[in-house]
């Protein structure tokens, strides 16, 4: 995955409410918006937004049916996604990382 399709996910997902609405579509595999909607306190255009969010970022596909919109995740970009996060650690990655002003003070206690 590139870095800046990296980054699009990673965003995407940083949202709690974006977060919970994929774990939601996995939980059930697919889900209309409108079933999406019942999950959430947010109003419908607020959830419109996260959804658009979500597929913008390749997260989520849309598939229209009749008048429904039926989403479901894209496991392929989200296996792609989770591997960079736990793709192997390079020689560089090994290097001492500078110590913080908080982490002095929690290595003194």
């Amino acid at each position: 995955m590139r870095d800046t399709e990296f980054v699009k996910v990673a965003k995407a997902l940083a949202d709690p409410t974006r977060h919970r609405i994929l774990l939601e579509i996995r939980a059930k595999g697919q889900l209309t918006c409108s079933q999406v909607c019942e999950c959430f306190s947010q109003s419908q255009p607020t959830i419109s937004h996260h959804i658009k969010t979500l597929e913008a970022a390749g997260v989520i596909n849309i598939r229209r049916e009749g008048q429904y919109h039926i989403l479901t995740a894209n496991e392929d970009v989200l296996a792609s996604f989770a591997g960079d996060l736990a793709g192997p650690v390079s020689e560089a990655d090994d290097a001492p990382v500078p110590a913080t002003k908080a982490g002095r003070a929690r290595a003194k206690s």
